[in-house]
């Protein structure tokens, strides 16, 4: 096999390797799964979402991997996985399925903070402090953020919606994520694969949709609240052309009552550039690429597809792959909103 899954387990009282043991001493333990294991599905999401594996072992009795053991899972010397057991089920012909999540599920606990003054980065660095979470490369974003107020929301959500404000804000796409047990954060523009897929390379089916259900808004509307009068102050902006064509979409949310008008009227500017689309979406099977995750640019080239007819550099949203047996690795990718990326120029 090209891959090795460990399992390691911290202050154990089972037995996973044959040997002598003392009863009630706790000892840390590994096992090598690679064997064992019939299957492994390993999923990666951009936004709002742990890295998630799960993987299926045939064992003798009982369940012989604890919850809160390590796994780590490396593919041709790559190191792709490393998580937390979480759940596992056992059926009757022996069958034990293990779930587990990478470090970021410890940070889907709701907390209150405010953050003054502060970038991505910082915010990041303080919530993984708080929680003890191993800290790896975080790029810098160039944004501050004046004052960001959170109560009783998920520590996860906060980061992720104080990145959505980084992207508007400065144009630049960036990427939160777990790298084998290193919160990271990088611009997706050095997250480029080099592998090709195509009708002619690796790529086995594709489903293309357009859509304006969902994502899309021809007028921005921006409230800021007044504490003096009562009222809340309207910020507008309007794309009376696409209103012409698909109808009025409107996207409404309240802003920071600090916030000047001239801030406020740009915000407006920029979720209108950013949400005035047709969301163009494809989900991809192929067969399995290495190391490739959600939030990679991959370079992609359909015929059948108009806007794909030329090479295009497209932004992965959600990445799965499956491995069974010794030597079948598949994979699905599902992209969005590509029509935005361009093609090599956007790098």
């Amino acid at each position: 096999m090209s891959y090795s899954l460990t399992a390691i387990t911290k202050n154990s009282t089972q037995q996973l390797e044959p040997g002598p043991s003392v009863p009630g001493q706790k000892v840390t333990l590994s096992k090598n799964m690679t064997n064992c294991t019939t299957k492994i599905s390993i999923t990666t999401q951009r936004f709002n979402s742990a890295s998630k594996m799960t993987f299926s072992c045939v064992e003798n009795s009982g369940i012989a991997l604890e919850e809160g053991s390590m796994v780590q899972f490396v593919d041709n010397g790559t190191q792709i996985f490393q998580g937390f057991i979480f759940t596992a089920q056992r059926s009757l012909g022996g069958e034990v399925e293990y779930t587990a999540y990478d470090q970021t599920y410890y940070l889907k606990a709701k907390a209150s903070y405010t953050f003054t003054n502060m970038t991505l980065e910082q915010i990041i660095t303080q919530l993984a402090t708080d929680f003890g979470l191993t800290i790896g490369t975080l790029e810098p974003t160039g944004y501050v953020f004046p004052c960001l107020i959170k109560d009783n929301t998920e520590c996860l959500g906060m980061i992720y919606d104080a990145l959505s404000t980084v992207i508007v804000q400065t144009g630049k796409i960036f990427v939160f994520y777990d790298d084998f047990g290193k919160l990271t954060l990088k611009e997706v523009k050095n997250m480029l694969v080099q592998q090709m897929l195509g009708n002619k390379s690796l790529v086995t089916d594709y489903t293309y949709k357009r859509d304006i259900s969902s994502e899309t808004y021809n007028r921005i509307k921006l409230v800021r609240p007044n504490k003096e009068t009562g009222r809340g102050e309207v910020f507008m902006h309007d794309d009376t052309e696409t209103q012409a064509k698909w109808g009025l979409l409107q996207y409404y949310d309240t802003v920071d009552e600090n916030l000047n008008d001239a801030q406020i009227d740009e915000l407006c500017q920029n979720y209108l550039a950013y949400y005035n689309r047709v969301v163009q979406s494809i989900n991809i099977s192929a067969m399995g690429v290495t190391g490739l995750r959600a939030g990679n640019i991959i370079p992609v080239r359909i015929s059948q597809i108009a806007t794909l007819s030329a090479n295009r550099l497209l932004l992965a949203e959600k990445v799965t792959h499956n491995y069974e047996g010794a030597n079948i690795h598949t994979m699905s990718i599902e992209v969005k909103n590509f029509e935005q990326l361009g093609g090599a120029s956007w790098i």
